[in-house]
């Protein structure tokens, strides 16, 4: 059984989530046997958007993401094809921290006309760090590593970096035996979680009343 711990980072357009082109994508694969949590291989890739004819210097600030670094890589279509190719034909397990990334996916795969079959299996590690800390709200990603001890390594809003990180926090919360880490299978394809709100995700769980706000990830 195969974890694919994953994070994007897209052109920063306020207001705009779902209308800002992915620039870099980052994934580890993680196999999980015997009940342990074993990081495998790594995917990772710059992204060059067409919207935009440079990288804003507000991306750039927050991400570290240069034009020079876009203008190396390919375009979505084509990194899409390579990635998945690298996700491969064994069932996996989208895992990233909140659905926001889904989301970016999703957008960008309607942008260019590209399959959505394979956004699948989604599992949102930021819930399950809240049930675990039992915290009635959803916390960001850097506030959970101060919450576990976990020093900070690189460039923050890094796509690879993130999702070391996340992967990280995963593996120190992580237990067999607790429920709240049942894989879920599902078919995401399609649909932004700011669009529709499974009411079995909330049953029983903190986040009862968050549902207007499932679109907080940092």
């Amino acid at each position: 059984m195969q974890l694919i711990v994953h994070d994007v980072e897209a052109i920063v357009q306020k207001g705009l989530m779902f209308q800002s082109e992915i620039i870099e994508i980052a994934a580890i694969r993680v196999r999980l046997e015997s009940g342990q949590l074993k990081p495998e291989d790594t995917f990772h890739t710059y992204v060059e958007p067409q919207s935009v004819t440079s990288i804003p210097v507000t991306t750039t600030k927050l991400t570290g993401i240069t034009q020079a670094q876009v203008e190396r890589a390919g375009q979505f279509p084509e990194v899409m094809e390579r990635f998945l190719a690298w996700l491969g034909s064994d069932e996996y397990f989208l895992c990233s921290w909140s659905l926001s990334d889904r989301d970016y996916f999703i957008a960008d795969c309607k942008r260019h006309n590209l399959s959505l079959d394979w956004i699948r299996n989604y599992n949102d590690i930021q819930r399950w760090f809240g049930q675990v800390q039992r915290l009635e709200k959803r916390t960001s990603l850097k506030r959970a590593m101060e919450m576990l001890q976990i020093a900070p390594e690189g460039q923050e809003h890094s796509a690879l970096v993130d999702a070391q990180h996340t992967l990280q926090v995963l593996l120190r919360i992580f237990n067999p035996d607790s429920p709240v880490f049942t894989l879920e299978r599902n078919d995401c394809s399609g649909v932004y979680q700011t669009e529709v709100v499974y009411e079995e995700e909330f049953h029983n769980n903190p986040f009862a009343a968050l549902k207007d706000v499932l679109g907080q990830s940092e």
